[in-house]
């Protein structure tokens, strides 16, 4: 079932840089990516195809992030790549998208969160980007769900740090509204609009699907983007360099794996 954003929809968008869609996803469609994500979660490291990286959670190392998916998945690739997520995206961004990236979040319970930050220092190919946020748990204030700082998505890049994230002085002074979702809404926000996620302070899990879309007038740009972060993941490891465990940027405040 297509999805068309409403007026309402579409001012909210132009006013605060993110949308809401409750219920965006069918209860179906919702069981049947809540079973998708349990099948890639048990996905056994693959360096050449998928992209695994885990966090230490008490005695555990834990997945903190999938990502790099569709070709492995043909279910999950026909959800991201037709129909009404990349319709709604290329609504809201006012012109035809392509996918870029697309990843799960997990954070289980004692999973990290994620430092103030904008997507957009991350994306380093193109200048037309919209996430899509899908719940595949229900995302509270307790167990990390995001919190945005509206109306900042036209200022550009906001005081980055050398980590490439909102220096801390900055992020505290900013108004921060929390995004509760329940499993099957979906969150549209600008690559520019703040954002953070604390980390999960209680016994269930709070999955999260994450799409990233470009405008298709940029091309499709999603292999060169995963070919240049395996690369720059590779570089960081011979350096040992543990800023980058998910992402170009350093916002990610999980504990790296321990070394067996």
């Amino acid at each position: 079932m297509s999805i068309s954003p409403s007026v309402d929809h579409l001012e909210t968008w132009e006013q605060k840089g993110y949308v809401q869609f409750p219920g965006f996803l069918s209860e179906t469609e919702t069981n049947d990516l809540k079973e998708w994500v349990e099948q890639i979660s048990s996905w056994p490291p693959d360096p050449e195809k998928w992209m695994h990286h885990f966090e230490q959670i008490g005695p555990i190392a834990r997945p903190a992030r999938t990502e790099y998916i569709i070709d492995f998945h043909d279910g999950l690739r026909r959800l991201l790549t037709t129909g009404k997520v990349p319709e709604t995206a290329g609504s809201l961004l006012g012109q035809p998208v392509v996918l870029y990236k697309e990843k799960i979040n997990y954070k289980y319970p004692g999973g990290g969160g994620y430092a103030a930050h904008q997507d957009a220092p991350a994306y380093e190919f193109v200048k037309l980007h919209i996430t899509c946020s899908i719940a595949i748990d229900d995302a509270t204030p307790e167990n990390g769900c995001l919190y945005f700082a509206p109306e900042l998505h036209r200022e550009g890049l906001i005081h980055l740090n050398d980590q490439g994230c909102i220096e801390e002085s900055k992020a505290k002074s900013m108004n921060w509204e929390p995004i509760p979702m329940k499993a099957g809404d979906a969150l549209f926000f600008s690559s520019y609009a703040p954002h953070y996620s604390p980390s999960n302070q209680t016994d269930q899990s709070r999955r999260t699907l994450y799409l990233t879309y470009n405008a298709l007038a940029e091309g499709d740009l999603r292999e060169s983007y995963y070919v240049d972060k395996r690369q720059a993941f590779a570089d960081a490891a011979k350096t040992g360099d543990q800023r980058m465990r998910v992402s170009k940027i350093g916002h990610f405040n999980g504990k790296p794996p321990e070394q067996s």
